[in-house]
């Protein structure tokens, strides 16, 4: 390493600059994947805190949210079904809310559920479902938005008055707050007459024999082909936990950008150290070819200028790393959406760290191809 350190001694604005551009794309890596951790998370959160093993939807080969419909004999065909611990119907809605005032909530996602069941969320504030009969639990960012424990909102087209009770934490479904109700307030809200039923009415029974999809809590040595038999029982497609997370909006399209975005990141890294060696190598040529003179194998000279290029990256990428962590935890602090999460972070810095090992490996190999009779002044 004697070469190496002489080297980054000699040529310390050259490795500086260099150390620069790696820092900053070590920078930019690691806070693109916070953010995009964050991003993810504020799309699926309240998919992530549903306590569930699989979903089962009506049928169709491309489960969704909005298009999917399951009726009573569904739900509870699937609850007598063999190895399954639990099942529960879930409303899914999406309503644009308001306040009594006439101001807007914007967009909400209304997810009818059993009170008491394992789909309910534990408040952070307030109580559980079922105290209150137009009671709601809302996601902590409609709070940012001016609710508050107590308050009585209005959906919007169907006229339903729903009172705040409790507050979870940003439990979200495509990037749009979820507000919990009881299941037969959702299914009046989606399914019956705007305001409700006439005075001294009732809505028909039949209103109430219908859901989104099954929550399922299935026996972890359950057999595929099971699933799919009582799929076929009762029409429904049952999709595992994290496959779910796709069928929310957006989700596939954000991861995809996403990695698309930290792949090129990652190939630039290991395209500019790769031209920066080549540069430094064809610069040291004679040098090189006198050091192969006196005896220096390729072996020694490989190792040497790899050397160079694992101290220039780990320092540099330490560097961006540290300086990405820093101001993504002034994100957090600021209530943006990003995630530090440090298998995640260490993984994005590995690969940039291999990538770039790799592309001034590519590079160096030139060394081994320098001939001794340069370093004597002979022309070739």
């Amino acid at each position: 390493m004697f070469i190496a350190f002489r080297d980054l001694k000699f040529a310390k604005g050259r490795f500086l600059l260099m150390a620069l551009v790696v820092a900053l794309v070590a920078f930019l890596t690691t806070l693109l994947s916070g953010l995009a951790a964050g991003l993810i998370k504020n799309n699926i959160s309240g998919l992530v805190e549903l306590d569930v093993t699989h979903l089962a939807f009506e049928y169709n080969n491309k489960p969704s949210y909005r298009n999917s419909m399951i009726d009573r004999e569904m739900w509870e065909g699937w609850r007598n079904a063999d190895g399954v611990l639990a099942a529960e119907p879930l409303g899914h809605t999406m309503f644009n809310a308001r306040m009594i005032d006439n101001s807007s909530l914007d967009d909400v996602v209304l997810w009818g559920i059993e009170p008491g069941s394992f789909l309910e969320p534990v408040a952070s504030q307030g109580e559980a479902l079922g105290r209150v009969e137009n009671g709601v639990i809302i996601s902590k960012l409609l709070v940012d938005r001016g609710l508050k424990i107590g308050d009585t909102f209005i959906l919007d087209r169907v006229l339903t008055e729903l009172t705040v009770v409790g507050i979870v934490d940003e439990f979200n479904i495509g990037h749009v707050p979820i507000v919990y109700t009881p299941i037969r307030k959702w299914q009046e809200a989606t399914y019956g007459p705007p305001g409700g039923p006439p005075p001294g009415e009732k809505l028909p029974d039949i209103l109430f024999d219908y859901a989104t999809l099954v929550a399922l809590k299935l026996e972890s040595g359950l057999a595929v082909t099971e699933i799919e038999n009582t799929d076929i029982d009762f029409g429904t497609l049952t999709i595992d936990k994290a496959a779910a997370y796709e069928a929310s909006s957006g989700y596939k399209e954000e991861l995809a950008t996403v990695n698309m975005i930290q792949s090129f990141l990652i190939i630039i890294s290991a395209v500019v150290i790769g031209a920066f060696f080549t540069v430094w190598t064809i610069q040291r040529t004679r040098e090189i070819g006198l050091v192969k003179a006196l005896g220096g194998s390729n072996t020694y000279l490989l190792r040497d200028a790899l050397g160079q290029a694992v101290i220039l990256m780990l320092l540099a990428t330490l560097f961006g790393t540290g300086g990405a962590l820093w101001l993504g935890q002034r994100f957090i602090e600021s209530g943006n959406p990003f995630v530090l999460d440090p298998q995640t972070v260490f993984s994005s810095s590995s690969f940039l760290v291999i990538a770039g090992l790799l592309g001034s490996a590519i590079s160096v190999r030139l060394i081994t191809r320098i001939d001794p009779i340069i370093a004597l002044g002979t022309e070739r």
